[in-house]
């Protein structure tokens, strides 16, 4: 094969490779969780350690200054704004990679941009495996097992949520939820009444459904067909 064919072979491979991993990961370094593993540059690099620096300057450990930085976090979070989420998460991360909360924010935000399931469950095993991390990441792990079908997955997730915080929300409501895609209105009924009382978020006509499918129509009245918690 001539040289100058063979020269131009390659550099249509590198060409096609270099496109499928930007096309792969269309996002810039501070949107991918744990910066995407990406090499920094030595800019990125100054940057990182006046961000550490402004955090000791202000008195604070890297991991305090995780949880303040997470707080921004899970603020735009809840505004809609994941851009500004995942740069605080990334942040918090940098901080603090022993932080289970801040894997709990990748899995989430993984989730709303139509990442794999594998994708999303690494994130959640990664925040649950940690010993620092709130019982909300272990409600949300099990709604999302719910959601792929691994129903007894789901609910041991959802009572270590409990044992960390026995008020934890919507844990109680994803149980019940467990319960009535196995068919055990009984426990669905149960786990239901439990979930009103705790404050939890539930489909309207979920508990009575329920506990009329369980045969105690005292408890309960027939309602629309169940749905999932909210």
């Amino acid at each position: 094969m001539p040289k100058c064919l063979w020269t131009a072979i390659t550099a249509l491979a590198l060409l096609i490779t270099a496109s499928a991993t930007a096309s792969a990961n269309p996002l810039p370094i501070n949107q991918l969780p744990m910066y995407g593993g990406r090499a920094k540059t030595e800019e990125m690099k100054s940057a990182d350690a006046d961000f550490i620096a402004s955090m000791k300057k202000g008195g604070l450990s890297r991991a305090d200054g995780a949880k303040q930085v997470l707080g921004r976090g899970w603020a735009a979070w809840a505004k809609g704004d994941t851009t500004t989420a995942m740069a605080r998460f990334n942040q918090a991360w940098l901080l603090d990679p022993e932080n289970g909360n801040v894997y709990h924010g990748f899995a989430l935000i993984t989730a709303g941009r139509d990442g794999t399931a594998s994708e999303v469950e690494r994130f959640f095993r990664l925040a649950t495996s940690r010993p620092k991390v709130d019982a909300e990441a272990f409600v949300d792990y099990g709604k999302f097992l719910w959601m792929v079908k691994r129903l007894d997955e789901s609910q041991a997730e959802l009572n270590k949520a409990l044992r960390i915080s026995a008020t934890a929300r919507n844990a109680r409501s994803h149980v019940a939820f467990t319960y009535y895609l196995k068919n055990d209105f009984t426990n669905a009924c149960t786990w239901a009444w439990e979930a009103r009382n705790n404050g939890d978020e539930l489909e309207r006509g979920f508990l009575e459904e329920m506990c009329n499918r369980a045969g105690k129509p005292d408890e309960g009245k027939p309602a629309s067909p169940a749905g999932p918690p909210a």
